[in-house]
Parts: C-alpha cells; sequence; structure tokens
C-alpha cells in the first residue's frame, strides 16, 4: 500500500471503529491482533496488514473491503442513532473527517 492509501485506511478504521463505540483493545482481540497493531493502522504506520486481517475488520465492523479504502466524507456511510451518546460519536466523526481536509 502507498503512503495515501494508509491514510485513507487509517482514518476510515478509527472513524468506523469509534463509531461502532469499539476500543482499539476490543477491536483488536476480535481480529486478532494486537492492541498496538490496530493502532499502527489507524496512525497509518503498520504498511503490511494481511487481507484476512482487513477481512476481519470488515466483518465485525460491518463493512465491505472496499468502505476502508473509500476517500472522502461522501463515501462514509453514517447511521445516526437520535440519542446523548450518539450525537456524542457523530460529532467526534466529523471532526476529525473536517480535520483531514
Amino acid at each position: 500500500m502507498n503512503d495515501n492509501d494508509l491514510e485513507i485506511l487509517a482514518t476510515n478504521l478509527k472513524c468506523h471503529r469509534q463509531f461502532k463505540g469499539l476500543s482499539q483493545e476490543d477491536l483488536a482481540k476480535k481480529v486478532g491482533l494486537t492492541k498496538d497493531t490496530i493502532s499502527k493502522i489507524e496512525l497509518g504506520k503498520q504498511p503490511n496488514i494481511g487481507i484476512k486481517y482487513l477481512i476481519s475488520i470488515c466483518h465485525v465492523l460491518g463493512l465491505q473491503l472496499q468502505e476502508l479504502f473509500m476517500d472522502g466524507v461522501n463515501h462514509i456511510p453514517l447511521k445516526l442513532v437520535i440519542s446523548d451518546e450518539g450525537m456524542e460519536t457523530a460529532e467526534k466523526i466529523l471532526t476529525m473527517l473536517v480535520k483531514r481536509k
């Protein structure tokens, strides 16, 4: 993967993980990785990620593989739940996406 792909993956993974309410440790346990590896992926510092793990991540997050590599706000599907927690999560995601631009 090139640096741009890693950056897109990093942002999308973090957004979707947080949207699902999972910590890095929670996701790591579910997919058989370490928290450190998930952290490196989210920082764009893990260039070699096995397809097996990407598929597992997608399964846990309820995504299609291509959604992890889609660039831009318009490509990230958001489902909002009307609740205080849902609003806090939405604000975090939107803030992260705006900072990226």
